[in-house]
């Protein structure tokens, strides 16, 4: 069914954009004005037409950022919660969502279930979209008739993983940024300062020190071989990335990064808030235990913090705790394990592991603003002291430069 892009005036007068789907234009201006939208121009979409011809084969490789998709799943618990029928939550939707490509695949979605499809089977076209946990969750919610609360839940968990990535990115941001301005700083001194200033100590055949002769050996080296030092990082990045890409060389890079001073701590305590987070979801949404691990193991990164997951499922399946089976890897704190195990025990295992996975994301963003704050006066003082042994090893010439001008010097 075509797609058409409108400008209108609604009861209030406001002027509005949108898309609706209808079989021809005049189709489409009457389903506007049943909803006492007024069209002041509307048009068919080229990228749905061209879609419509494909069958659609080009939407299946859109992405959507987990912004996008965090807002609209926000705006349809919100309708939904409201009493709108599931399709006409879906209409208005596409009609507010400001991203073209998630209007496209709404309308769409739309349309199959309008069809008879369940929302879970059509949101399973888009699996670039739509991730696993997301079709779960809602085809939970669709059998349970709770698909407005599992949509609540559903917002609120994608909103806590962006609020812990900003907390993450804001707190790194100045450290990162204050390290490309120091090495800015030394580039320059040792490129445009110093064989400036060195040039007048040669031509007055000053003795240069140790000291002296180090910076200006660096100094040629970056002015005279850049092209051959930016080759090497070019290179070392993608031998890396190479490296890293084959399993033998990811799981060596993985271990190392568990077992990173300071690093390695914060890293096993992130992928932990984002486990605990991700399963209490998916259990307060109703799925199923060993279902719910499958699922986390695909969320982290890890290569063995995934295999952990994975032998703790296998445990689970033959009868264990889950929280001793997660204990046993000694990647996950002894806290979660703990919690996990109060949890079982209790009945409560759904709120247990949502409590660990907010403990554990203030804990990362308690344990980076530390880092933060003593990162920042670090790096002042790595500055303040490759700029000192800069103009130490300028001044030593120059002191001689001084003395040999001096009446019998």
């Amino acid at each position: 069914m075509p797609i058409y892009e409108y400008t209108a005036l609604n009861s209030a007068g406001k002027r509005i954009k949108g898309v609706v789907d209808a079989d021809t234009l005049r189709a489409a201006r009457t389903k506007l004005r049943t909803q006492n939208i007024f069209p002041t121009d509307i048009k068919e979409s080229n990228k749905a037409a061209k879609e419509n011809k494909q069958n659609v084969k080009n939407i299946l490789g859109d992405r959507v950022s987990i912004k996008e998709l965090t807002i609209a799943t926000r705006l349809l618990a919100t309708l939904a919660n409201a009493g709108l029928p599931l399709v006409a939550a879906l209409t208005s939707l596409s009609e507010q969502l400001e991203s073209p490509t998630l209007k496209r695949i709404i309308v769409d979605i739309k349309e199959r279930v309008e069809q008879g499809s369940s929302l879970a089977k059509a949101l399973g076209v888009y699996p670039k979209v739509f991730p696993r946990l997301y079709i779960n969750m809602v085809s939970s919610g669709e059998a349970s008739g709770t698909l407005d609360t599992i949509l609540d839940n559903l917002a609120e968990y994608y909103e806590a993983q962006i609020e812990l990535r900003r907390k993450i990115s804001s707190a790194l941001f100045y450290p990162i940024l204050m390290f490309g301005f120091c090495v800015l700083v030394v580039i320059g001194l040792v490129t445009f300062v110093v064989p400036s200033i060195v040039e007048i100590f040669i031509k007055q055949k000053i003795t240069l020190p140790l000291p002296t002769q180090i910076i200006i050996f660096f100094s040629h080296v970056i002015t005279d071989y850049w092209w051959a030092i930016i080759g090497v990082v070019v290179i070392a990045i993608a031998s890396v990335k190479y490296y890293y890409s084959q399993p033998a060389g990811r799981a060596w890079f993985d271990a190392k990064l568990l077992k990173a001073p300071i690093y390695g701590d914060i890293y096993k305590k992130i992928a932990t808030a984002r486990v605990a987070s991700t399963l209490g979801t998916l259990l307060n949404g109703g799925v199923e235990l060993l279902n719910a691990l499958d699922i986390v193991k695909n969320i982290v990164g890890n290569t063995h913090m995934k295999k952990a997951i994975e032998d703790a499922r296998d445990g689970v399946r033959e009868g264990r705790n889950l929280g001793k089976e997660l204990s046993k890897s000694g990647y996950f704190p002894n806290l979660l394990s703990q919690m996990v195990t109060i949890g079982e025990k209790s009945g409560k295992l759904e709120s247990m592991l949502t409590k660990a996975g907010r403990a554990f994301s203030s804990e990362v963003n308690a344990t980076i603003s530390g880092l933060t704050s003593l990162i920042e006066p670090l790096m002042m003082i790595v500055l303040g002291g490759i700029v000192f042994g800069i103009v130490i090893s300028i001044l030593l010439p120059m002191t001689q430069l001084m003395q040999s001008m001096r009446p019998g010097g």
